[in-house]
């Protein structure tokens, strides 16, 4: 049986999770990537951040587990990851929704494009 929590994630995108330390610049370092399965498309509309702000997304993305705000992705597999290649997004949101029994999850995070290098790596 196929569910519509995890149907059509073929592809695959490589995730970096948000720490929870900052350089001394103020930005928010990252985890060690992991690549996970997606189903990715670059789609542009509006959504409201947590303060009540419009922002515009680049991309809405299923995933297959939790993803926080603030991390990174890139479309394609961690072996093929070069860090000049760029194409990196931001999470800026997340929704989580139930099937009706509450036993699965549709997982889903909206992207904003991002600089072309990943910050540091949380120690």
């Amino acid at each position: 049986m196929v569910y519509i929590e995890t149907m059509g994630r073929k592809q695959k995108a490589t995730y970096w999770a948000a720490g929870t330390t900052y350089t001394d610049t103020g930005q928010l370092k990252i985890t060690a990537s992991i690549e996970i399965s997606v189903r990715w498309e670059d789609k542009e509309q509006e959504a409201l951040d947590g303060q009540g702000n419009t922002i515009r997304m680049d991309a809405v993305v299923v995933v297959d587990r939790d993803i926080g705000v603030g991390s990174l992705m890139w479309l394609g597999e961690k072996a093929d990851w070069i860090a000049a290649t760029g194409g990196l997004y931001e999470v800026v949101s997340f929704s989580k929704v139930p099937n009706l029994k509450g036993t699965r999850f549709r997982r889903v995070v909206g992207l904003i494009r991002y600089s072309e290098s990943l910050p540091p790596l949380e120690a």
